[in-house]
């Protein structure tokens, strides 16, 4: 049995090999089968412990069966929710650590089996005080590359408590770790420098602070010497579409959600779908003749529930079928407008098909009413009429509104009226000619 399997079976692999180490061959033979012993009674909680402690205390001096003991009381103690205790004897453990009776190898690994128990059993205050002692003992042993791991940890954990504060006091810590003295960045640290930033985005995007958000941002792109995990590119690259969403910058919006679902979809992460229909809205909004759910890279997820609902609304899209936009919406709530992100561009998504409904309708015309378009599109007269009036500003539409009669007139490109335009900008450029002729001889 591993050292480690009575609780989780997670680490067998690794317990294995530390538990048949052959070179315990001097350790005695009677605390090593109290030890096993002690693992025996694991479901009468103190009768194990008081096993498990004579161990340690029949042992001359520190040893490696006494770190192992120590580490299953603290787990027993973790799994009574007795976390008084549990800091107790994780104290214990780590003057195991301090003073090297373990392998460093053995240590990291102990420690970080440690923090995902505690991150999943405990409550949030004990957890940080868990956190909070182990980067005590990884500072003193100089153990700089576990100490880093398990501050971005402890940032997660004020981050999802929402204890902003507490969390901008560790980044600048963290991220001063990164950078020299001059505050430019340390080339083997730009990896965990781009984990730090999208720290940093993650509680702007909390904080609504989108000044910030934006500089930081841009920050994590200047970060050249980086490889990070695709999931935190996905994460930086996905508050970049969100942040140039904000800006209505359809176009980056697009660029940017393409990279985070290519970053996601590599990492395995489930937001690559959520991610793919933010792409589509983006593409949407930017009036893209592009389908991007037509690329390969889209095709495989073409029959999740989330991405059938969002396809039928790219088919309203396409035909401009606005009756059949506000059906695929209403019936595809849950996947569309429950989402806060999609609900907020909603209107906007709206407007944008409306008004290609509205360029589409007219173009047969040289006149008609504005309560006919309205009635086509399933809205009132004054909404058509804002319409009509954006698109003739946008000089998308070529047309006179009156407002008296209620129509809209479509002024024709004849080939007169080409020409006349044509003869007019040759005569404007003729008078230019000519005054600078007359202000030259003068």
């Amino acid at each position: 049995m591993s050292d480690d399997d009575f609780m989780y079976e997670d680490e067998e692999e690794y317990e294995f090999e530390y538990e048949e180490d052959d070179g315990e061959g001097g350790e005695d033979v009677g605390v090593e089968n109290r030890y096993y012993n002690a693992k025996g009674l694991r479901d009468d909680f103190d009768a194990a412990i008081r096993e498990f402690q004579t161990v340690v205390d029949d042992s001359p001096s520190l040893t490696e069966w006494g770190f192992k003991a120590t580490k299953q009381m603290l787990k027993l103690c973790l799994r009574e929710s007795k976390y008084d205790q549990v800091l107790s004897y994780y104290e214990k453990m780590l003057d195991y650590v301090r003073q090297s009776i373990v392998s460093r190898n053995y240590a990291e690994k102990s420690i970080n089996n440690m923090l995902e128990r505690v991150s999943l059993a405990a409550t949030p205050d004990f957890i940080q005080r868990f956190h909070q002692m182990t980067l005590l003992v990884l500072k003193e042993t100089k153990n700089d590359r576990l100490w880093l791991r398990t501050s971005l940890r402890l940032a997660k954990i004020l981050l999802d408590q929402r204890e902003y504060q507490a969390l901008d006091t560790l980044l600048s810590e963290l991220r001063c770790e990164c950078e020299d003295d001059s505050g430019a960045v340390i080339m083997e640290r730009g990896t965990q420098l781009l984990e730090i930033h999208a720290m940093y985005l993650a509680m702007y995007s909390a904080l609504e602070e989108h000044k910030k958000l934006k500089d930081t941002y841009l920050q994590c792109m200047a970060i050249k010497s980086a490889i990070p995990h695709p999931r935190i590119m996905g994460f930086i690259c996905e508050c970049g579409g969100k942040l140039f969403m904000g800006e209505c910058n359809w176009e980056q919006a697009k660029a940017n959600f393409f990279d985070a679902f290519k970053n996601y979809d590599e990492a395995g992460s489930p937001q690559r779908v959520q991610v793919l229909k933010y792409l589509v809205l983006a593409s949407l909004l930017s009036e893209s003749e592009v389908n991007p759910l037509s690329g390969p890279e889209a095709m495989s997820y073409v029959n999740d529930p989330a991405i059938v609902a969002i396809t039928a609304l790219v088919a309203a899209f396409e035909n401009q079928d606005v009756v059949g936009f506000e059906h695929t919406l209403r019936q595809n709530k849950v996947h569309i407008q429950d989402d806060p992100f999609i609900d907020r561009y909603i209107v906007d998504l709206r407007r944008t098909l409306r008004m290609q409904a509205l360029e589409g309708a007219v173009r047969p015309y040289t006149r008609i009413r504005i309560d006919s378009l309205a009635k086509r599109l399933d809205i009132p007269p004054a909404d058509a009429e804002q319409l009509l009036v954006a698109l003739i500003l946008d000089k998308r539409l070529r047309a006179n509104i009156d407002q008296e009669q209620g129509f809209l007139t479509l002024e024709q490109d004849t080939t007169e009226h080409q020409q006349f335009e044509a003869l007019s900008k040759w005569a404007s450029n003729m008078e230019s000619m000519l005054r600078s002729a007359t202000a030259t001889t003068g």
